[in-house]
């Protein structure tokens, strides 16, 4: 079943005029023998579509999705194909509209709920987000689906019912994450004492050297504190950068971390110095151009397993060389230490040691004799990086306090126990109350009869054991609760949703989690104005998740992740961070469109985006200062629209290389809509010429000789021939390679009808063109997101009038939005 539906507007009002005129003198099964079956009949089945026993007789959703699909492509002047014989204007005009009524009739004679899910299981971000909002716990830092099996996804999908299947191993990693996360949200104690727990000053080591633990290892960072005269600083250097994570920065820390989960208040004095280096040709091999301004990163790093896991807190650019205090509130998960990194410096000490000792850099020449005279270990890096001036950060002193007086009891612990103190004794009355209110909380709905007979009823039989008390067997029941279907499952029933199921709808459609107090309030009076509910939840910082979520789905940037950039080839996609802003600039751009329902046009084009200054740069474009994100108007037509994003076009690569088939099919399925047929078996995939005598355009074009191959990279192609000259993380090139012989990119094609383009500012325009077609393609996604699966024939007429809708109201995004949640779709399954 093709999920997503082609435009079906007319060509033009002549069309339609000659349509309602010759409509009544169509034979649809004659034009099929004259004009289709030739390809789709008992000999050939291109695309495995065989038309030759279709009838007007549509009494079944097959017989209609083939017609409709002959309509789709008559209506596209997709087909016949440009080598065979073309009906008239008048002929495609009347069949079109003669099978549009024949289908408009047999939608409105059959009722289907094939298809449509009414159990859905919650996948891992939705676990995640329900977790947090259910218990305060936060999953930023702690990750309770860690262990769980991959979700599967269906055209880019992963909430898609059809798919989400449990297994034995997710239902027994369902009950280890449960106990994990009621012993995290239980808290008996008293609210934790703010004080300044973690101060670290270079004075503190002077007298003791020996003392320190945190002694560097060969491929690690470098600190001033290692030299042998100490007296002789008072600050703490740091230079080079750790891509990959797992090794020491700078720690002021209780070796046991943080001693509770909180926000905690940052300072640091520090300086910023070498930014105009002397060593341009060395340090440039490591990624450290003369002019870029020093990283500070402070990381919250767990080191209590045998990996370590770091993550990111603050990231800011710093140009001060005399010292100065910095301070942030951020959120430490207990058991974490806070570490300062710097965040972009030119590779790690080795690295540096190895360009000088091998001659790459002549600018470093002169400290080799520090590396040649003698020396071991540390006491080596120390005369070396003594004499160094190249990027580097000096920390004076960097205090950690916390952590803040919150809300307190924490969440989590009212959800669970309400007012209860910390008791091994808890009456049987007592367990009936806490399980009962908080299964309705984590069930989103009230409870049925005898739902928790049984949980009740294994809670009351762990009591009676001699070794578990009465606390531990209601933290049972807890567990249980969270590993039950009420609290994995969204059950929407069938037909018209009742209101705590719409609710649920709409709060994983915008929040990817549980309802809201005020959503659960007007589910149980019984009337969800949806319109007003979602006005007042896309202002909710939470509908950020809507806006991450929906588009790592539509966009598939799990693509990167599976397929990262390649750390040699790409090294400043990791010095700069250039991953996490590419999400950014595309997750801003789209929440820009949302809060001001501007054009969805926007996407296929634009003279804006949102950008920083590594962004910008690789982007080639200046005056854009600092790690912070800002709207900024472009002149450079290539770059509007998410076709000039980097996060588009590394989705849509492989991390090493890009290919205009998988780009050109990318912007089919995501854009248009369109979803190309699989290569025939028998067909050998595109070889590489390795020895780059040609391009990929020329292999292509000896693929096109192949008759069966022809007519599907005609469609393929071209699109991804319009975007070639990005790199796989959306770099502009002229041409493929690095050096002088690379042979020059050709971003030129045809698209199908003849349009002709001569790079991707041309093919926007293009686009721009068939606006009609991508606002059926993003409905399509929208709703297949809202609903949690495949859209099917019955489903047609309900877009329909939502694309009509939304042209009358200006092709805004928000107003697409409100379109799919007060459509008879969204309230019904």
């Amino acid at each position: 079943m093709n999920p997503f539906f082609k435009w079906t507007g007319l060509a033009s009002l002549g069309a339609f005029l000659i349509a309602s005129a010759t409509a009544n003198e169509a034979d649809p099964i004659k034009f099929l023998a004259t004009y289709c079956i030739d390809c789709h009949g008992e000999e050939t089945q291109k695309g495995k579509r065989r038309f030759d026993g279709l009838t007007l007789e549509m009494t079944d959703f097959e017989a209609v999705e083939h017609w409709q699909e002959i309509v789709d492509q008559l209506n596209l002047f997709e087909m016949p194909p440009e080598d065979e014989p073309e009906p008239t204007d008048e002929e495609r005009a009347a069949m079109i509209a003669f099978i549009s009524g024949k289908i408009a009739e047999a939608q409105a004679s059959m009722k289907s709920s094939g298809g449509h899910t009414v159990l859905r299981r919650l996948n891992a971000s939705e676990y995640r987000y329900t977790i947090e909002d259910l218990l305060g716990v936060r999953t930023d830092m702690w990750d309770p689906a860690a262990d769980f099996p991959r979700d599967v996804a269906l055209h880019g999908f992963d909430n898609n019912g059809e798919a989400l299947v449990t297994s034995n191993l997710l239902l027994e990693e369902y009950l280890k994450s449960a106990e994990t996360i009621v012993q995290k949200a239980t808290n008996f104690s008293k609210a934790p004492e703010m004080n300044l727990w973690a101060s670290w000053h270079p004075f503190h080591f002077k007298k003791a050297p020996e003392d320190l633990v945190d002694i560097p290892q060969p491929n690690v960072y470098t600190f001033d504190r290692y030299r042998p005269n100490y007296d002789e600083y008072n600050y703490t250097k740091l230079v080079g950068r750790h891509d990959r994570g797992g090794s020491v920065g700078f720690r002021p820390w209780a070796m046991d971390g943080a001693p509770a989960s909180g926000t905690y208040t940052v300072r640091v004095k520090i300086a910023s110095l070498g930014i105009n280096h002397p060593y341009p040709t060395a340090l440039a091999k490591a990624g450290a151009k003369p002019g870029d301004l020093n990283v500070l990163e402070i990381r919250a790093v767990d080191r209590r397993g045998s990996l370590s896991d770091t993550r990111v807190m603050v990231r800011k650019k710093l140009d001060n060389e005399k010292p100065e205090w910095f301070e942030w509130d951020v959120y430490i998960e207990k058991g974490y230490q806070p570490e300062i990194r710097m965040g972009n410096g030119p590779g790690a000490a080795k690295n540096l040691m190895r360009i000088v000792l091998n001659g790459e850099g002549k600018d470093l020449e002169h400290m080799k004799p520090f590396l040649e005279k003698g020396g071991e270990g540390l006491d080596r890096w120390h005369d070396f990086f003594k004499a160094y001036q190249g990027p580097q950060l000096h920390v004076y002193e960097f205090q950690v306090k916390g952590p803040h007086k919150e809300e307190w009891p924490p969440k989590g612990q009212t959800a669970l126990y309400g007012e209860m103190t910390k008791s091994n004794k808890v009456s049987p009355g007592k367990i009936e109350e806490r399980l009962n209110a908080f299964a309705e909380a984590a069930f989103r709905r009230p409870l049925k009869e005898g739902e928790l007979d049984e949980i009740k009823a294994m809670v009351l039989e762990a009591k009676k054991r001699d070794d578990v008390n009465d606390l531990e067997a209601l933290q049972l029941g807890f567990q249980a609760i969270l590993a039950s279907p009420g609290f994995l499952y969204l059950d929407q029933g069938e037909g018209q949703l009742d209101s705590y199921a719409l609710a649920s709808r709409l709060s994983y459609f915008l929040y990817s989690s549980m309802p809201d107090a005020e959503l659960l309030e007007a589910a149980a009076g019984g009337n969800i104005d949806l319109v007003a509910q979602t006005e007042r939840m896309l202002k909710n910082p939470k509908s950020d998740r809507f806006v991450k979520e929906f588009l790592y789905d539509w966009l598939h940037y799990k693509n990167i992740g599976e397929m990262p950039p390649g750390n040699k080839v790409f090294r400043e996609y990791y010095r700069d961070q250039l991953g996490a802003a590419m999400a950014t600039e595309t997750e801003m751009y789209f929440r820009d469109l949302l809060e001001r329902n501007g054009e969805i046009r926007n996407f296929l084009d634009s003279d804006y985006t949102f950008l920083n200054e590594p962004l910008a740069k690789h982007y080639g474009i200046g005056e854009v200062e600092g790690l912070e994100f800002r709207k900024v108007s472009l002149t450079d037509r290539r770059r509007g629209g998410l076709t000039g994003q980097g996060s588009f076009l590394t989705a849509s690569a492989n991390g090493v290389d890009t290919s205009p088939v998988v780009r050109g099919v990318f912007i089919l399925e995501q854009i248009l809509g369109e979803v190309p047929a699989p290569p025939p078996p028998d067909v050998p995939g595109l070889e590489p010429d390795i020895r780059g005598a040609s391009t990929i355009r020329d292999m292509l074009i000896k693929h096109r000789e192949i008759k069966t191959c022809a007519e599907c990279h005609s469609s393929i192609d071209p699109p991804g021939f319009a975007l070639e000259n990005f790199d796989a993380i959306g770099g502009w090139r002229e041409k493929y390679g690095e050096n002088e012989r690379g042979l020059p990119i050709d971003s030129s094609g045809t698209l199908k009808g003849g349009l002709e383009f001569d790079g991707v500012v041309q093919f926007k325009e293009h686009l721009l063109a068939k606006e009609d077609q991508f606002a059926r393609c993003l409905t399509e996604k929208l709703l297949t997101y809202a609903l949690g699966r495949e859209l099917d024939i019955q489903d047609r007429p309900e877009i329909d009038r939502i694309l009509k809708d939304l042209e009358a109201k200006g092709n805004g995004l928000k107003d697409l939005v409100l379109l799919v949640v007060s459509s008879e779709l969204f309230a019904n399954n």
